[in-house]
């Protein structure tokens, strides 16, 4: 076993070649979970190529066993946003569609809802279709994929699949998809499939976790005039994007990119940034989090602010400020931005800087 030394403890794990190409290691400001499996595939808290988030898109597709069964693939908010949809968008089931979770309040109706211990940020949304064919698929559906970072426990996942079953009870099968997996305990609820099994134990220090960071809002309100737009929260089939409206490739040549999503708001920036690549640019993709970790191990610079949805939530964005970009594209799902949001200034510090507001189909 390697002993990966944090601030936060120690984490002991058996790694390998395979291990190192996904993920490196920090720290998180959380008492439940102290360590973070900092994933080098995600896009989120370190740079990556479009290219390579397609590659793991696409192996991650090929572990779900073959059928043309309706399906309904499942992202988890925020991490997993992209990742379950560049899944669902490398399978091709007919009668089949994607949506996420979100931590955004909206007035659309509630499909069902669950709450995340261990997480910063625990309560998670799932909400009706808004498109009435997708409405009709549901009872219809007979496999549910659920698609997530990594796992721990599985426990989680047990109790959303228990839910799931009331609302969708012709679904005969359950797979829990996810990039690794450290998870002993089998469910007859679901199967695992992931790219790696492991195991590890994290030994804590003794620290004071007292913070002032938000994470949750102090009034929720419903968002509808702030996130109207339906980019996978409300269910799609596919997203076809006109991305050349956003972006002027002539002025992008020759230059690295950087393309930023913005919290939950992941694969649309995706797929500006594998667009870019797609046409010979230097491109990565990143996205800002609203979790809290430490300048520690694989995260070497951090910056916070507040979010971009109106909520007076702190945000992050990590390991962009000692790089170097000649370009970066900050894009959002939001129709205006507040007034304290000032995460283009900042960053404006080091980089030239645009941002894009982006509308759905």
């Amino acid at each position: 076993m390697n002993a990966i030394r944090l601030q936060t403890g120690t984490l002991e794990i058996k790694s390998d070649e395979k291990l190192n190409a996904l993920v490196d290691f920090g720290s998180r400001i959380n008492k439940k979970r102290g360590f973070l499996f900092v994933s080098k595939v995600l896009g989120k808290h370190l740079p990556t190529r479009p290219s390579l988030m397609k590659k793991t898109y696409k192996e991650l597709a090929s572990l779900i066993p073959q059928s043309d069964e309706p399906t309904l693939f499942i992202g988890f908010a925020e991490t997993a946003t992209a990742l379950g949809q560049g899944v669902f968008e490398e399978t091709h089931i007919k009668d089949s569609f994607y949506i996420h979770s979100t931590r955004f309040q909206t007035s659309q109706d509630i499909f069902f809802s669950f709450y995340e211990e261990h997480c910063h940020a625990p309560s998670h949304i799932f909400y009706e279709p808004k498109d009435t064919k997708l409405i009709e698929m549901l009872p219809k559906i007979k496999r549910v994929v659920l698609i997530d970072d990594e796992v721990s426990t599985g426990n989680t996942a047990n109790n959303l699949v228990k839910q799931l079953k009331q609302v969708l009870p012709n679904v005969q099968k359950y797979y829990l998809l996810t990039i690794l997996n450290w998870a002993k305990k089998e469910y007859d609820n679901f199967e695992y499939l992931s790219l790696y099994d492991g195991e590890f134990n994290f030994i804590s220090k003794d620290m004071d976790f007292e913070t002032t960071i938000v994470s949750e809002p102090k009034e929720p309100r419903d968002l509808d005039d702030i996130i109207p737009y339906n980019f996978a929260r409300f269910g799609v089939e596919k997203l076809d994007l006109n991305l050349s409206k956003y972006i002027d490739i002539e002025t992008l040549q020759d230059k690295k990119v950087l393309v930023l999503g913005t919290a939950e708001f992941m694969y649309p920036p995706y797929l500006i940034a594998k667009y870019l690549e797609d046409n010979g640019i230097d491109s990565y993709f990143q996205a800002t989090t609203r979790s809290p970790v430490n300048i520690d191990g694989a995260i070497s610079s951090k910056l916070s602010f507040k979010d971009n949805y109106f909520e007076d939530i702190d945000n992050f964005l990590y390991n962009v400020t000692d790089r170097e970009y000649d370009k970066v594209l900050i894009c959002y799902e939001t129709t205006k931005l507040p007034d304290e949001f000032r995460l283009k200034e900042i960053l404006e510090e080091w980089f030239d800087v645009s941002e894009v507001l982006m509308d759905d189909i």
